[in-house]
């Protein structure tokens, strides 16, 4: 860990808080928080940025399935071929974070920027639910002409729990910077 590492160790540890409390069937699920695994990739790369946080993201993430399906009593009915498309998804995720941390700087002129980054979730949604559709045998007589359709179905609930995340972390950037006095900036130099 570098001398400036440590300042990323709470918003990381904070991030992988929510994604354990939300992450798939648990038994939080009931009070109806929604997912926030992809919008906490999302973020985590606007704010963790380094490739090592990423991991550290994919390794709970698998984590989390592993014991759900293990221990947890989870059907194990995602698990299929089409489960190693959750990495690229979730890179996707994290460039697209990366890229909006160097480039936004929170003003008007920059919505078509923060619009192209969001639509990093429609690409994560493709890789996913697309490879789940067209890998997994769980879809029986799945084409690639049934795919929009069946991405028309799931893409809106994905979408949802995304943007509610995402509105969450920002609420909860802003009120920290209006407690620290200081003026939000997503650009961060030297940072690999």
């Amino acid at each position: 860990m570098t001398r400036n590492e440590p300042v990323y160790l709470l918003p990381g540890l904070l991030l992988g808080l929510v994604v354990v409390l939300t992450h798939g069937q648990h038994a939080l699920t009931a009070y109806a928080l929604p997912p926030a695994t992809w919008a906490a990739f999302f973020a985590g790369g606007m704010i963790l940025q380094r490739a090592r946080w990423w991991g550290v993201g994919l390794a709970l993430v698998l984590a989390l399935d592993v014991v759900a399906v293990t221990w947890g009593g989870v059907s194990d009915f995602c698990l299929s071929p089409a489960y190693v498309f959750m990495v690229p998804a979730y890179g996707v995720l994290w460039l697209a974070g990366r890229v909006a941390a160097r480039h936004l700087h929170w003003q008007l002129r920059d919505l078509a920027m923060m619009a192209l980054c969001l639509s990093s979730i429609v690409l994560a949604e493709i890789l996913a639910s697309g490879s789940f559709y067209l890998l997994s045998d769980r879809v029986p007589h799945a084409n690639l002409t049934g795919l929009p359709a069946y991405l028309i179905a799931w893409g809106p609930q994905t979408l949802k729990a995304f943007l509610f995340w995402i509105g969450v972390f920002a609420l909860t950037a802003g009120v920290t910077q209006l407690f620290r006095g200081t003026r939000f900036s997503a650009s961060r130099s030297g940072r690999a």
